[in-house]
């Protein structure tokens, strides 16, 4: 049977129905492998219908005897939950039975958060360092803090999602789009780089993406987390951040500051509050170690 026909056929409605980019890249990895495996733990004619339970638990157990991570196990199990469900609404299978897989329990953690001083220290080490790239990585930097930008968000920013007079920016994933304000921060590199430097390279290409190489084509992913990890080292806060930890100190700081958990969801763009309330909780205990720290101080004096 051809196997990974039915997962193309399952991926291009994930994409029809505005599913983001890298949903479909992980589905795809995730879908393969398994159906790599049926391809030789069952004969050669064999359907859909045929695949049981047994046969997704034992390929899950082989995954867990392979040193897969908790993690990676049950963002494949939740590919296989939606894949079979898909497969049951078409007729092809009689009922889901990957809603039987037990997933493995993952703790929910918040990766590290900068201090707003940190922030700014990374943010100043741009514009010190004097870069060829310093006005564009300023306000690339500055964007994706002031409005939790993910890093795909950002390197497909387009000229008319920037809206400087209402001092806002439009980021679309998938089918899905939201509408962020900036800061007077975010504003001012911005309309520096715009005037500036991408004026200069990107007349050239007519690329209308707001982030642009020095040919004036859009700058990469891996381009973004390596400007990063370079303005960290020489801001001296390390060197294995990431694009992701302003997203996330983002979050933390607009909760520190009393904004609403509702809103931070829609902000950031999270589609289950559980993610946004991680923010909280890491804020609030981090909240509570600095009172007790003050207080030990007076204690002290």
């Amino acid at each position: 049977m051809e196997w990974r026909a039915t997962v193309e056929d399952f991926l291009g409605e994930l994409r029809e129905k505005g599913s983001a980019d890298n949903t479909i890249v992980a589905y795809r990895n995730d879908l393969n492998q398994l159906t790599s495996y049926l391809a030789v733990a069952l004969p050669s004619d064999a359907t859909w219908s045929e695949v049981t339970l047994a046969t997704i638990q034992d390929y899950v157990k082989q995954l867990a005897e392979q040193r897969y991570s908790a993690s990676t196990i049950a963002r494949k199990v939740a590919a296989f939950r939606a894949f079979f469900h898909w497969l049951a609404q078409r007729g092809l299978i009689a009922e889901n039975l990957a809603l039987q897989l037990r997933s493995p329990k993952v703790e929910r953690h918040v990766p590290r958060l900068l201090s707003e001083e940190e922030v700014h220290r990374l943010l100043e080490a741009v514009s010190k360092n004097g870069a060829r790239n310093a006005q564009r990585d300023r306000a690339l930097l500055e964007v994706i803090y002031a409005t939790g930008m993910r890093v795909s968000e950002a390197i497909n920013l387009r000229l008319s999602d920037v809206n400087l007079l209402e001092n806002t920016v439009r980021c679309v994933t998938g089918g899905r789009q939201r509408t962020v304000p900036l800061t007077s921060q975010a504003v001012a590199a911005l309309r520096a780089y715009l005037n500036g430097s991408r004026r200069d390279v990107a007349a050239a290409s007519g690329d209308d993406y707001v982030f642009v190489n020095p040919s004036g084509r859009r700058i990469t992913r891996q381009a973004v987390w390596q400007l990063t990890r370079h303005y960290a080292q020489i801001a001296g806060i390390g060197d294995e951040l990431t694009p992701h930890t302003l997203r996330h100190s983002r979050a933390a700081h607009m909760l520190s500051a009393g904004e609403d958990v509702r809103r931070v969801q829609a902000w950031l763009g999270h589609a289950n509050i559980a993610t946004t309330q991680m923010y909280r909780v890491r804020t609030e205990a981090n909240n509570k170690q600095e009172d007790e720290f003050a207080k030990g101080a007076d204690l002290h004096k």
